[in-house]
């Protein structure tokens, strides 16, 4: 990034700034702050997840893709999946939270 061609291009584009307030801004922050804001990205994403799981509780069984039927050995017959027990959907964990805090 020292190449004057290449500041003068990034400069004109704005993404020089972008690029050298990131890193001083990086550089300011102190071991205790560094892990303060990267505790609060976590709860804000911990919170968008539990957010999404309340919108959408459901995903597709991991076992049988959401098609709800397995094959037997031979390949050439189906059953219900066992473990989704033929639906193709599974509650998300974050759902399983939310209702296990509803319940107690």
């Amino acid at each position: 990034m020292t190449d004057p061609v290449h500041a003068v291009l990034l400069a004109s584009s704005g993404l020089m700034l972008a690029a050298t307030t990131a890193a001083d801004a990086t550089e300011a922050l102190s071991r205790p702050e560094q892990v303060a804001v990267l505790a609060v990205a976590a709860l804000i994403v911990g919170g968008l997840y539990l957010l999404a799981c309340a919108v959408w509780p459901y995903a597709n069984c991991g076992r049988c893709d959401g098609a709800g039927k397995s094959r037997s050995p031979s390949g050439k017959k189906f059953r219900n999946c066992p473990r989704c027990k033929g639906t193709g959907r599974r509650k998300r964990i974050g759902r399983r939270l939310l209702d296990h805090r509803d319940n107690h």
